[in-house]
């Protein structure tokens, strides 16, 4: 096999191939999406009946379409070609087995991808390879040369991880919502109650395709909290496992315990003052919650990436009283 990086101008034409497709594609959906009547819909959240549903697990929206119909069937040189299925007129695409490499002529007729490149064994043919994707070079990079009866190269598809770390990228973390108790005022030897709105606290995933000229490989990326760590503005911070304990008011103090508070041992006289005025200097306060990044791919891939985090902030005042310690 001669495996060539062809000029620029292959790859151009690669891409203004792909993009009458895709011109073609758009052009089909429109008259498509005309010809459906008033009221009927390819999916709808929370609906019923025959325009669709999607179903909310809390992190992952999945829509199914309402639109039914026969699978068709077909095939195509190289791995399978596009059906319409019948009925109530869904289409089903097959999708060719990558690399899938074809006649160069047959994805550009009349032209047969030039001479041979130097050194070549003849006889042979140019062959594009129908998954390659990228800009013009790279998509270049998916024609090659082949002798009459040489086998197609096979092409690895890109290795999971990478699909995960764009995963990861993807992933729409919240930030934490801080509360304290006492919330407005707090004093020095008097526990500080602190947390976070545990509706923060769960996991959440999104899943990501990664492709090249080989196929194209799909992985999860999982964002799991593990701990809170809290900046309490005087130089000291706390790490938590968990979200903190909320207090309740109508209980009795005694009847309570927090997994996440801090004492403070000075007041916040002297710490800048949210709204200007010295006499409501606070202690700036940040909460960090760090998430651990797990992934899993096909065929039992899995691993880990480094973990991310989500930060909120308040300030509290701190004054010096009598007070006993709870």
């Amino acid at each position: 096999m001669e495996d060539c990086l062809l000029p620029d101008s292959h790859g151009l034409q690669v891409l203004i191939r792909r993009a009458v497709a895709a011109a073609a594609w758009m052009a089909f959906l429109t008259i498509l999406f005309v010809s459906f009547p008033a009221g009927s819909a390819f999916a709808s959240v929370g609906g019923t009946g025959s325009g669709g549903s999607c179903s909310d697990s809390g992190s992952t929206l999945n829509c199914g379409s309402g639109v039914s119909g026969t699978a068709g069937s077909g095939s195509g040189a190289g791995g399978g070609g596009g059906t319409t299925g019948g009925g109530g007129g869904a289409t089903t695409v097959s999708v060719p087995t990558c690399p899938n490499y074809v006649p160069y002529s047959s994805e550009f007729p009349g032209q047969d991808g030039g001479p041979p490149p130097a050194g070549a064994t003849q006889p042979g043919a140019w062959y594009f390879n129908t998954c390659a994707t990228g800009n013009a070079a790279s998509q270049a990079t998916g024609v090659v040369w082949l002798a009459t009866g040489q086998a197609a190269p096979a092409v690895p598809p890109p290795d999971p991880a990478v699909a995960a770390a764009q995963a990861a990228s993807e992933l729409q973390l919240p930030s934490p919502t801080l509360t304290l108790s006492p919330s407005t005022t707090g004093y020095v030897n008097l526990a500080e109650w602190l947390w976070i709105t545990s509706a923060t606290w769960h996991s959440l995933s999104t899943t990501a395709q990664a492709c090249n000229a080989g196929g194209c490989v799909e992985a999860t990326a999982k964002a799991t909290p593990s701990y809170v760590t809290w900046n309490t503005g005087d130089g000291s911070t706390v790490t938590c496992n968990g979200p903190g304990t909320p207090y309740d008011t109508a209980l009795p103090a005694t009847s309570q315990s927090t997994t996440c508070s801090y004492t403070y041992t000075t007041t916040s006289a002297g710490q800048p003052s949210p709204d200007g005025n010295p006499n409501d200097a606070a202690f700036p306060i940040t909460a960090t919650i760090t998430w651990s990044i797990a992934w899993t791919g096909p065929d039992g891939s899995a691993g880990v990436l480094p973990s991310l985090t989500t930060q909120g902030a308040t300030s509290l005042e701190v004054a010096q009283i009598e007070s006993v310690n709870n």
